[in-house]
């Protein structure tokens, strides 16, 4: 549906896991979704990873999500756009795998 949302980066998470295998894995198994492509806005890497984000634009929700991006755009610093057609499932282990 083209619709955008922005979300940020938390850095230094990727030290934690959880029992899905990858933080990858988790994102498909909790989302329903698959994808082959990094989700941010006009990349079109098809190396995505499960990456720890906020939501972006002011938003005062501080939860961890998962969404999928690819390794460069897990670097990134600042906000991205990407595609609200992927969901951004939640990274707390005690909702989901724990």
């Amino acid at each position: 549906n083209g619709d955008k949302m922005k979300i940020k980066n938390i850095n230094g998470t990727s030290d934690t896991d959880c029992s899905c295998g990858s933080w990858f894995d988790h994102w498909k198994k909790f989302s329903h979704q698959t994808t082959e492509y990094c989700q941010a806005d006009g990349c079109m890497n098809k190396d995505p990873v499960g990456a720890h984000v906020q939501k972006g634009d002011g938003s005062t929700d501080q939860k961890w999500y998962i969404y999928p991006l690819c390794k460069a755009h897990n670097k990134h610093t600042g906000e991205l756009e990407v595609s609200s057609a992927y969901k951004l499932v939640s990274a707390n282990k005690s909702e989901t795998c724990g």
